[in-house]
């Protein structure tokens, strides 16, 4: 799902990617444990070289 948000919408930033998250699954807020699962599926995704960071934001790497 992170991932997708991510290609369709390329530069995001983190935090924006974690309410798009939130609001996709219907959670009005985020709880401490869930924005920490989110940010190490995030972080995740980013070693496993599916999404590189930049200031930019989150973008898509190359054909992944």
């Amino acid at each position: 799902m992170l991932r997708n948000v991510v290609d369709e919408g390329p530069g995001v930033h983190r935090e924006e990617l974690l309410r798009e998250a939130a609001r996709f699954f219907g959670w009005a807020r985020l709880g401490a444990d869930i924005r920490d699962a989110l940010t190490a599926d995030i972080d995740a995704l980013t070693a496993a070289g599916d999404l590189i960071e930049s200031e930019g934001g989150l973008i898509p790497a190359e054909g992944s």
